[in-house]
């Protein structure tokens, strides 16, 4: 429990001191009881309200509101004024400190209420910040509250009062919640009770003994009342969302929004669903402001869930004269209402226009093309043009908010085997009411093929060849290259590659010497003439198939061995016919 009293503000205070007077000075008896076992005055007290003070205001987000003090009593301790969180596994000291200030207050567990009438026990974990009846508190996490060695915290809450009702055992039920919440204070501001307090006391030491032997536990899970997504936007007169709303432990889900605000049950705004409603858990919940608004609005949600022994309750920041109240902690499991927040942000709206072209000597060759648009915090698009496009694609985004930047991407160029497509993107723009645009241009070019050349030599006659002369020609004077196959050369195929030639590009393949003599003939098959595809290897080939020539028909070989009787002969037959043909001359000369 805290110090309950008013805290911050000029009026509260006021109000505070003129409580503190009614219920420490009502009578000089009551002042002597109630100050006698201190060495200072007691620091805080729990009154009823004065119907002449300002009553705390809870915030509309409130979840519980304290209402009372449960089980409880004054317990002569001390505590720094600026309390340091100790070692949690130092021990327990056994003598009383010097030079701390000794306080007298109650230390027990405070009653909430929430709005459909759950009760809820709670422990306060923070003694240097106070708190009073009619303070409103909503569900938090441990990091959110900042108190220090909250798991061992955790660790007594599950396993003494009220959550084991019979620990620490042997204790009315006032002493029981006091003992558990001086142990609680131990571990999170120092707080040592006073030696003179021997049953409370005693009971302390053995429940942080027993928690520095067993614990710390971990954080319980939070109420799983949720409104997803945090956040989202919708232009100023239409709606943002959708929002899901849902709770795992409730079939319904009550939903608000600030006057002023509507809440539709779908994307056309035709289905009003009105502020307090129920909704089924998991439903869809668009919202729209008030006519032409920027401002942004609050979506709730809220539903009796089970809340776990642990969670944590901070201050909603509802009362305008308190800066802050102490943070409380969940004594035991219970059904308790549980809220969840998303807010309806509007903007001013302009639009986006994307607008696709393409150039180059290939259109209309090129694949399917996606475009992204990133708008940050205001969206993501994306949008797909179908292969083979030739004609200028437009896109438009609506209702971006002013002041959005938005960029242009082209994860998909439409880039194939066959093309390259290069993308040229405007500048990022910010947008401004009315028309924005982003172009981007995408100029598609074909891809440069290649030639194999490939020379086949085949035939019972291979080898027997002589050398063989290929002609390459691409193009205009493109390639103009020889391919040799040596003299002799056996049955094999031979390859000759050329690269990087344009896309339509004509190649002939000719054979100036085809290897053919007077030992073999040849015969040749395949393509001469290619047109060079774009993107592909084309190939080329040429068989020569060579057969041996019978011995019968073939010509003597000049300069063979045994060649001279043969040369005698033609050297005879030579002279001979000279003779005939001189003579012959020289009849007709006579």
């Amino acid at each position: 429990m805290s110090q309950y009293s008013f805290p911050s503000g000029p009026r509260r205070r006021r109000a505070h001191e003129r409580r503190l007077r009614r219920s420490l000075l009502g009578t000089a008896a009551a002042a002597a009881l109630l100050l006698a076992p201190f060495a200072a005055p007691a620091n805080a007290s729990w009154t009823e309200p004065d119907p002449n003070d300002p009553m705390p205001v809870a915030g509309s987000n409130a979840e519980v509101v304290t209402t009372m003090l449960g089980p409880a009593q004054r317990v002569q301790a001390f505590v720094a004024d600026d309390p340091t969180p100790p070692d949690p596994l130092a021990p327990y000291p056994e003598e009383n400190p010097v030079g701390v200030p000794v306080t007298g207050r109650f230390a027990g567990i405070i009653i909430t209420e929430d709005a459909g009438g759950g009760i809820g026990q709670m422990y306060c974990i923070d003694t240097a910040v106070e708190t009073m009846v009619g303070i409103g508190y909503v569900q938090g996490a441990w990091e959110e509250s900042n108190v220090a060695n909250i798991g061992y915290v955790n660790y007594v809450l599950n396993n003494y009062y009220p959550a084991n009702p019979a620990a620490p055992a042997g204790l009315t039920a006032n002493e029981q919640a006091a003992a558990v919440q001086g142990a609680i204070w131990y571990f999170t501001d120092g707080y040592l009770v006073n030696t003179t307090e021997t049953v409370i006391r005693g009971a302390v030491e053995a429940i942080v003994a027993d928690a520095q032997a067993n614990g710390p536990l971990v954080e319980p899970p939070p109420p799983n009342v949720t409104v997803s997504p945090p956040v989202s936007a919708g232009p100023a007169g239409g709606i943002a969302g959708p929002f899901t709303v849902a709770s795992e432990g409730a079939a319904e889900v009550t939903v608000s929004v600030p006057t002023g605000y509507t809440m539709f049950a779908d994307a056309a705004a035709t289905i009003p669903i009105e502020s307090g409603s129920t909704v089924l858990s998991g439903a869809q919940i668009w919202v729209a402001g008030p006519p032409g608004s920027t401002a942004p609005g609050i979506l709730s949600a809220r539903a009796s869930v089970t809340v776990q022994t642990g969670n944590v309750y901070l201050y909603d920041q509802g009362d305008p004269l308190l800066d802050n109240a102490q943070p409380l902690i969940l004594a035991a499991s219970t059904v308790l209402e549980a809220t969840a927040e998303a807010t309806a942000e509007f903007f001013v709206p302009g639009d986006l226009v994307v607008n696709k072209t393409f150039a180059g000597e290939a259109i209309g060759s090129q694949g399917a093309i996606a475009l992204t648009v990133d708008c940050g915090p205001a969206g993501l698009f994306s949008f797909e043009i179908p292969a083979g496009t030739t004609v200028p694609v437009s896109e438009t985004i609506v209702d971006l908010p002013v002041g959005a930047v938005c960029s242009l991407t082209e994860p998909v160029t439409g880039s194939t085997t066959e093309v390259t497509v290069t993308s040229t993107v405007s500048d990022p723009v910010t947008i401004t009411e009315g028309e924005n645009v982003l172009t981007v241009t995408n100029t598609v070019e074909f891809n440069p093929g290649s030639l194999v050349v490939a020379k086949t030599i085949s035939g019972s006659g291979a080898g027997l060849q002589e050398e063989v002369v290929l002609h390459i020609q691409c193009g205009d004077g493109l390639i103009d290259e020889i391919f040799v196959i040596p003299e002799g050369t056996s049955a094999d195929t031979f390859t000759q590659r050329y690269d990087g030639i344009p896309a339509g590009t004509v190649c002939r393949v000719t054979e100036p010497a085809s290897g053919a003599n007077e030992d073999v003939t040849v015969e040749s098959s395949g393509a001469a003439e290619v047109t060079i595809l774009p993107g592909q290897s084309q190939t080329v080939g040429v068989v020569n198939e060579y057969a041996p020539v019978p011995v019968t028909e073939r010509l003597p070989r000049t300069g063979a061995e045994d060649a001279t009787p043969m040369v005698m002969a033609a050297g005879g037959a030579v002279l001979a016919g000279s003779l005939l043909v001189l003579g012959s001359f020289r009849r007709r000369s006579s």
